[in-house]
């Protein structure tokens, strides 16, 4: 019998019509066309198959076009919210009625049960479809689970791994590959991205807060042959919620919190979507203002609650649909970030307390950009992007420890300030095929233009500048990428491309102490080819196994800091080397994953080996004053896995990574130990979540959620010296929430066990070499969340 397509909807919700242009094709792809034409979120419930073909054109609301592409199948839309639609297997109309009921209004967590059409790898596809470690959390779990920004998704994604320097300045790590805290000339490890816009390339993360997303993917592994260098470890892509040009809406929440040991915290944010020209475009905002109280005393000053942090931003997305198959849109957003002392304690002193003699403030100003033009013919789809970014990061530091040899004769040292701003230009264009067909392909061309400032200054306690330099690097790339699929045969596909590459910099920099002593010019050009190749096997439609192999790669370049008699190398030899290499990760994964609607069970298991060659990292010099070397070679192998479970009102999930990173080819010279591994990565870290949710009325539910993370041992880096154990401890968190239609209310706890555990942080580099420093979680903190839609 042929089902009818039910919808359930918000009142009004998308009235407004849209010009559809969406040829004949398999059903599911066109109902991810339509998603796309119409600026809304799509996923597949379990057990929804849409067999057939459909396609639709015209002028016409989103609620009518999908019923022109649902009818005559097995499936219906629900709507939990005016921006998100699942597809859902049709209920079986009972056999004396000629038309079917309609269907029950959908839960609020209806929308979280639905499968997500994931972009991470640069085309469109079902994540139950997707060959690689990739994990992506929709906006709404990420909300109901209490993750605000990228450290806390290790709650809800395995392997990830966040340092804990503060907000903007820490550094994202995945399945173990780490170069350790420091953040100097480097590249990332791990590519992040906010749609086309590449965020940062090696300076630390903006941490931009994850405040109107559709959702989060972490794709695992090197990316090196999409996304080119700084994501030898993967990729972190935020996908923020399109504007939507059917409705107007918005939403504004207010969160109160009380830490321990701490003043108070705010957090306001505010949502506000407008369409204009008669459902052709949109704009979309949010805006967000926080204030998170200090937990560090500073006994030395005779100061309580020192490292205040606040977060100010604002991001703003125009969308304009030219044609049925021609978008355009931009961003442009703004967030400063002032944090008031550092994070770090002295353990001697007191578990939350140090001695310092000034202030160790740190800001993150960041200012970006992009231009996106997306056409979508019958044959496949074009992207051209253009982004650009100012990125200002500064710390200062107590350098009352620094040598002598850094100030004057007869001066005494004080304090040091690092600067550093990174100005870039990027630009992509890419095109995909699309529909049916065994043979499908991804090609694209990228460039990118690097100016980086940086300026470190020591400034004496009599007054006079002791050490000093300027620095400016200009960093120049281009790519051409792509990638081909072939089905061998209906269940078997392999994947085989890659990425040419070609990069060139040239570095100049001026070292004084009252008058200059040391000038470096210098240009390198590196350039190579990145492959992948990846194997698919689809048994059953539930059923994804995979095994790929994948390069990836970070760029060489200069070491120029350091006192005035400070000794580089040309040809290897004695650290540190005036030239550092560029390093190379090989990565091998073999996983699957499998969706089981009956029982309610999501799966993905993984198990993966890296080698890693000339592993770049960022050391301290005996000065206190950071360099980068090529370590030698190393490794990282271990397994890891995600499941999840639903049945009725209960959700369990959770995730585990067990991986034994280590060092095994030294670089002669370094202070190795051999207990030491890669900086900040235990070899076992989990997390475990329980959730139940039931209705109270006709309008309001109730959710109770209690989830546990685990972060096992590890040490700070990689030398013998500056090596202190860290990690072994757990944070505990509950909340509860009663949401309406319109009005959430959300009490919450994190670290209810009030956990003093040592972070992956490294506090002040002057010292590390000489006192024992910690950067401890942060103390139990409950507190209530408001949310008002509108």
């Amino acid at each position: 019998m042929t089902a009818a397509v039910g919808l359930a909807l918000p009142a009004g919700a998308h009235a407004a019509e849209v010009a559809f242009s969406i040829p004949d094709q398999p059903r599911e792809l066109a109902l991810l066309v339509l998603a796309r034409q119409a600026g809304i979120s799509l996923g597949f419930a379990p057990g929804a198959r849409c067999d057939g073909r459909a396609g639709v054109s015209g002028r016409m609301s989103v609620d009518a076009a999908l019923g022109r592409l649902l009818a005559g199948s097995a499936c219906v839309a629900r709507r939990p919210d005016a921006r998100t639609v699942v597809i859902r297997p049709a209920p079986v109309a009972p056999a004396s009625t000629s038309r079917p009921a309609p269907a029950p209004a959908a839960h609020p967590a209806e929308a979280d049960l639905a499968e997500l059409v994931v972009t991470a790898d640069k085309t469109e596809q079902l994540l139950s479809q997707s060959a690689s470690g990739l994990t992506a959390v929709g906006g709404a779990e990420l909300a109901r689970a209490g993750v605000a920004d990228v450290r806390d998704l290790s709650l809800l994604a395995a392997g990830v791994t966040v340092t804990n320097l503060g907000p903007g300045r820490d550094k994202v790590i995945l399945r173990g590959l780490s170069d350790g805290p420091l953040t100097g000339h480097t590249q990332s490890t791990v590519g992040l991205y906010l749609g086309d816009l590449r965020l940062t390339d090696n300076a630390p993360d903006p941490d931009l807060p994850l405040a109107d997303v559709a959702r989060v993917e972490v794709l695992r592994g090197p990316q090196g042959s999409l996304y080119g260098a700084g994501s030898i470890g993967g990729v972190l892509h935020i996908v923020p919620n399109a504007p939507d040009p059917s409705a107007r809406a918005g939403s504004l929440s207010a969160t109160l919190s009380a830490t321990a040991h701490s003043a108070g915290s705010y957090e306001l944010q505010g949502i506000f979507n407008q369409p204009f020209g008669d459902g052709d475009g949109a704009v979309r905002a949010v805006a967000w203002s926080e204030q998170s109280g200090g937990t560090i005393d500073d006994v030395g000053r005779g100061l309580k609650d020192v490292d205040r942090t606040r977060r100010v931003g604002v991001r703003a997305t125009l969308l304009w649909r030219v044609a049925p198959d021609f978008d355009l849109d931009a961003v442009v957003m703004e967030q400063n970030i002032d944090t008031r002392d550092a994070h770090y304690a002295d353990p001697a002193v007191g578990t939350l307390s140090r001695s310092s003699t000034i202030a160790q403030p740190h800001d993150n100003d960041f200012v970006a950009g992009a231009l996106g033009a997306r056409w979508s013919p019958s044959w496949g789809r074009l992207t051209l992007s253009l982004g650009a970014l100012d990125h200002d990061v500064g710390t200062t530091y107590d350098a009352t420890a620094a040598p002598m040899a850094l100030v004057p004769a007869g001066a005494r040292p004080r304090s040091f300030t690092d600067r550093n701003e990174i100005r870039a230009l990027v630009a992509e264009g890419r095109a995909a095929s699309a529909g049916p067909g065994r043979f499908q392909w991804k090609a694209g061309l990228f460039a990118a233009f690097g100016n980086q400032t940086l300026e470190g200054r020591l400034t004496t306690v009599e007054g006079p500048t002791g050490y000093e330099e300027a620095r400016r690097d200009r960093l120049r790339e281009a790519a051409a990428f792509g990638e081909v699929s072939y089905d061998l045969t209906p269940t078997l596909t392999a994947t085989a491309g890659g990425r040419l590459f070609q990069s060139r910099l040239h570095t100049w920099s001026e070292v004084s102490l009252g008058a200059p002593v040391r000038t470096f010019r210098g240009s390198t050009r590196y350039n190579g080819f990145a492959p992948r190749f990846v194997l698919a096997y689809r048994p059953w439609p539930n059923v994804t196994l995979y095994a790929q192999a994948a390069e990836g790669y970070r760029t060489p370049g200069f070491n120029t800091s350091g006192p005035a008699d400070q000794v580089f190398s040309e040809t290897g030899g004695a650290q540190p080397l005036r030239r550092y290499a560029g390093d190379e990760l090989w990565s091998y994964e073999a996983g699957g994953r499998w969706r089981s609607p009956a029982l309610g069970l999501a799966l993905r298991l993984a198990a993966f080996r890296a080698d890693w060659t000339d592993i770049q990292a960022d050391i301290l010099l005996p000065s206190g004053l950071p360099f980068t070397a090529n370590l030698g070679d190393g490794s990282s192998r271990g397994i890891e896995a995600e499941a999840t479970w639903r049945r009725g009102p209960f959700e369990v999930a959770g995730n585990v990574v067990w991986q034994e990173p280590e060092l095994r080819y030294p670089e002669a010279g370094l202070p190795a130990r051999a207990d030491t591994g890669l900086p900040g990565v235990p070899k076992l870290s989990y997390a475990a979540s329980a959730a139940y949710n039931r209705p109270l009325a006709a309008t309001w539910d109730l959710e109770l959620r209690a989830t546990f993370a685990y972060v096992g041992r590890s040490r700070l880096a990689f030398d013998a010296v500056t090596a202190p154990v860290m990690g072994g401890y757990g944070d505990l968190r509950l909340s509860a929430a009663l949401s309406g239609t319109d009005l959430t209310a959300r009490i919450f706890a994190d670290n209810l066990l009030n956990r003093r555990g040592d972070t992956l942080a490294f506090g002040n580099p002057f010292l590390l070499r000489t006192t024992t420093l910690a950067t401890p979680q942060r103390p139990r903190t409950v507190g209530v969340t408001l949310t008002r839609q509108f």
